[in-house]
């Protein structure tokens, strides 16, 4: 297959992205709604209205330049709501992806989660499904990918690797994307220290990610008009010494130019690239 380069409306969008204003020393957040009893998030959002350039008229970005790629990539799944099916069937396409695009030694997809805009139902009992996320974040900080590598592959997988990546691959289940349509903030316009640890709470374990902090020189891409044919490949962690596409904090927006559109529905599988 070959990167993804079809020509479409030029143009930048200004839109509204959520970034993370918190003054706390270790700010927290929950994974899904508020437990009954607990105490209220001190993960606290500021919008800023920031520019999003289309790379239908900019052209690729490249995943070690800037820690995000878009590639036209068919699929052969189609029943994206059967979470069995999806484990069977699209969980080895995509490592397949992921390792062709990549060079990787082995991949090994572990989550995913389907994700629908707020006009169609979610099953509160459905771990799998949710709603687009509104705020500049990525997915695993260091030591998070770390932890993951560990409970996938067990104690110590790390030593005699020579690298590894934590990598979401995210795809439209239908087309064309209008409504919360994905954003990218350029790895080389984000300062490391624009990157804040934010712990990610669940009802059994306690995780963390990365929020990302506003600076007026972050620059974010989108493609217009995504369909079911193409697929973002992204970094959340890498294990490479730092360079200038070292992870890709990303964000859904409300792209203003539209006043109706369909709900979106998308898919994201989330996997650790290994190089031995």
């Amino acid at each position: 297959m070959n990167s993804a380069q079809t020509p479409a409306r030029p143009g930048v969008v200004q839109a509204e992205i959520d970034f993370l204003t918190s003054d706390v020393e270790r700010p927290f957040t929950y994974a899904g709604e508020t437990p009954p009893g607990a105490g209220a998030p001190t993960a606290c959002f500021t919008t800023h209205a920031v520019k999003i350039q289309d790379l239908r008229a900019r052209g690729p970005l490249g995943l070690d330049e800037h820690g995000v790629t878009l590639w036209r990539w068919p699929t052969r799944v189609r029943h994206f709501d059967d979470e069995r099916h999806v484990r069977q069937h699209y969980y080895p396409e995509s490592a397949e992806i992921i390792r062709r695009v990549l060079g990787a030694d082995r991949v090994v997809v572990f989550d995913h989660n389907v994700r629908r805009g707020t006009a169609l139902q979610v099953q509160p009992e459905r771990h799998d499904l949710g709603r687009p996320v509104h705020h500049a974040h990525t997915d695993y900080t260091p030591r998070s990918a770390l932890n993951r590598l560990r409970n996938e592959l067990g104690l110590h997988a790390e030593l005699g690797l020579s690298r590894y990546l934590q990598v979401n691959l995210w795809r439209p289940i239908r087309g064309p994307v209008r409504d919360a349509p994905l954003a990218f903030c350029d790895s080389a316009s984000a300062a490391s220290d624009s990157l804040r640890t934010v712990e990610l709470r669940y009802p059994d374990r306690t995780g963390e990610i990365y929020y990302l902090v506003h600076e007026p020189g972050q620059r974010w891409y989108f493609a217009s008009d995504m369909t079911a044919d193409e697929v973002w490949l992204f970094k959340n962690f890498d294990s490479a010494p730092p360079g200038p596409g070292r992870i890709a904090p990303h964000s859904a927006f409300t792209d203003p130019r539209y006043q109706s559109v369909e709900p979106r529905e998308s898919i994201e599988v989330r996997a650790l690239a290994i190089f031995d």
